[in-house]
């Protein structure tokens, strides 16, 4: 037995539980026997097992993934898709082009999402792929195609830009001061 389960028998044996408590503890080296004639060996539960064995596996293993594909996910931004003012136009072009988008994008593996920035004056579109593997298929398809007249450009979102909240101000400040006008107008 090795000496640090002595001193630990010597150190703890009889000292109380808690601080000021009443209760001491009885600290022994522990016995064990085995009670009956047959060894009976505990039963572990089928699931139970299979559980244990991935835990283990993903312990032992590289990052637990050795047999099973890593996904990535990956975000496309599609520039020069539309132009703002035509999307504020027409009420059904938001969904067309959603629809358009990921009907091209579904041909080359699983979409997380597609979303059109309104507001954004290059005309983005973002499509997050489950898989960057697809993503950088998207934009060799993507990038210099011909879209509505325009011509795509599709890169790797790096993350560094919200393009949800881009705007273009001039064309905002242009658009309201139509509106005043018109209010005055009448």
């Amino acid at each position: 037995m090795p000496c640090y389960i002595y001193e630990a028998i010597q150190i703890l044996d009889g000292v109380p539980f808690r601080p000021n408590g009443k209760i001491c503890m009885s600290v022994t080296k522990a016995k064990f026997e085995q009670t009956g004639e047959n060894f009976i060996a505990k039963q572990v539960d089928k699931n139970k097992k299979i559980k244990l064995k991935k835990v283990e596996a993903k312990i032992l293993g590289w990052g637990g993934r050795d047999d099973a594909k890593v996904l990535i996910p990956a975000t496309v931004v599609l520039r020069n898709m539309f132009v703002p003012a035509e999307l504020r136009d027409d009420e059904n072009l938001h969904l067309e082009l959603e629809q358009d988008v990921k009907e091209e994008c579904l041909k080359l593996g699983p979409v997380d999402s597609i979303k059109v920035c309104e507001n954004h004056p290059q005309g983005v579109v973002l499509v997050k792929f489950k898989d960057r593997n697809n993503a950088l298929r998207c934009i060799e398809m993507m990038n210099g195609r011909w879209f509505g007249g325009r011509q795509i450009h599709a890169a790797e979102d790096d993350g560094m830009v919200d393009h949800t909240r881009i705007r273009d101000y001039d064309a905002d400040a242009e658009r309201l001061d139509r509106f005043a006008a018109e209010l005055e107008a009448d």
